[in-house]
């Protein structure tokens, strides 16, 4: 199948002057896009209008958790035969080649969930407050790069609204420039996704006779599993900011009863916005309280590389699951028979050089050493009876500043063995009786 057939479901001059939209696309402002008419073959963007799903209050609940204006249906192809053809054609490799030449951004791919896209029907009254895509999704790890809309309304008149605005910046009203893109049948407008990339659209006003209508689009997410380093942001979801106040209401106007309305209307969902972004905040926090308590639950339970004639017991502090301890390590061990001597056996890199280890039992010092980089054995002796318990703590003191790459734990040393001695092995590694010399 050569390119031209595979790109069947484009109108012909769409795919056969990539390079003039590739221009348009790159030398855009505030940021790169494009709007291109006659996107799809004729009779096929005829077939996607005639099979628009009707609008279903169940797919239309907003942020807020209500029912709102605005219907959206991801599963397109359980929608009809035309959005099956049209699914099978924007996953495919020559069409998603197709949007990498146009953009420059190679190795695009289509969300199989199409999460947020797929059909959007907008009825009266119903607007797009200026905002920035979520950048990230998280559920198949990609990054979120370039929006294709193809709107599907025949005879739309500019002053109906609805037009997509793309803005420079709509945080700065004063300063903010917009262009504007009416909603015309077949007409497709492309955008990349970053953190400028403002978009949205005034408030559809119908006339009476015309509300049987609705704004009608199908919104196709394209993504790549990286994206350039000066480009990448911290995970986040959709940020929106809300439109200034009307231009007519300014110094010397007099407010009539349409003004004040229109101010507590815009009021009210501002508020509602506050609100809805504190619920999310404490959502979040609540979240992080939890995986914390969970962390360190786990901390807690890790377990020591100890052997010999102790088991650890209680919990743990500057314990690390892969072996490795912090400048300042605890845990609580007991004696399940009398030991009389420990042996530490750790390891530090090679980069990261040497320093001091002082090994303390109950808050009383029995070893401090100087080790070198590499792996050293610690001596310290010290007595503890059957059934006595009693804290081992660990400190270290690096002779030099060290940061192992890509990792911001408090790393000191890879503990590799805590070697506990009864008395029997002492005396025979010393000559020395038990008591005397190891009993406090």
């Amino acid at each position: 199948m050569n390119t031209a057939s595979a790109l069947d479901r484009l109108a012909a001059p769409v795919h056969g002057n990539a390079d003039s939209w590739r221009q348009a696309f790159t030398g855009a402002w505030p940021f790169k896009h494009v709007c291109i008419d006659h996107f799809f073959e004729e009779q096929f963007a005829e077939r996607l209008l005639a099979e628009f799903p009707s609008f279903d209050k169940n797919l239309a609940i907003n942020e807020g958790g209500t029912t709102g204006g605005k219907s959206v249906n991801t599963r397109i192809r359980e929608i009809s035969p035309a959005y099956q053809e049209l699914y099978a054609f924007i996953s495919s490799e020559p069409f998603l080649d197709f949007m990498s030449g146009i953009s420059g951004i190679p190795d695009l791919q289509l969300d199989p969930k199409m999460f947020g896209g797929g059909t959007h029907e907008n009825r009266h009254g119903q607007e797009l407050d200026p905002h920035i895509d979520f950048n990230y999704a998280e559920d198949h790890q990609m990054h979120r790069r370039l929006n294709l809309i193809v709107y599907l309304n025949k005879d739309w008149k500019s002053e109906w609204g609805g037009a997509i605005e793309i803005h420079s910046n709509p945080r700065r009203p004063d300063e903010n420039q917009i262009r504007a893109f009416d909603p015309l049948f077949n007409r497709a407008v492309m955008f990349e996704t970053n953190e400028i990339s403002w978009h949205g659209f005034p408030r559809i006003d119908l006339p009476e006779n015309e509300r049987h209508r609705s704004r009608k689009s199908i919104s196709i997410y394209l993504y790549t599993k990286d994206r350039p380093e000066g480009e990448i942001a911290p995970s986040h979801g959709t940020f929106y900011v809300q439109r200034p106040l009307p231009a007519h209401i300014a110094a010397g106007h007099v407010t009539t009863a349409e003004d004040a309305f229109e101010l507590k209307s815009l009021l009210v969902r501002r508020d509602r916005w506050i609100e809805l972004y504190q619920k999310m905040e404490m959502d979040k926090n609540r979240t992080i309280e939890q995986l914390g308590a969970y962390s360190r639950q786990l901390a807690a339970r890790v377990r020591v590389p100890v052997t010999g004639y102790v088991v650890q017991e209680g919990s743990t502090a500057g314990v690390y699951g892969d072996g490795w301890i912090a400048s300042a390590m605890k845990v609580q061990l007991r004696a399940v028979d009398p030991v009389t001597s420990l042996t530490l056996r750790v390891y530090r890199p090679e980069a990261a050089g040497g320093g001091r280890v002082r090994i303390l039992v109950d808050g009383r010092e029995v070893a401090n050493s100087i080790i070198e980089a590499g792996a050293s054995d610690i001596p310290a002796a010290f007595r503890r009876d059957r059934g006595e318990s009693f804290t081992l703590e660990i400190l270290f003191e690096a002779a030099q500043k060290w940061s192992p790459p890509d990792d911001d734990r408090d790393l000191a040393l890879m503990a590799i063995e805590m070697r506990m001695e009864p008395p029997a092995a002492t005396e025979a590694a010393t000559g020395q009786k038990k008591g005397g010399l190891f009993k406090w």
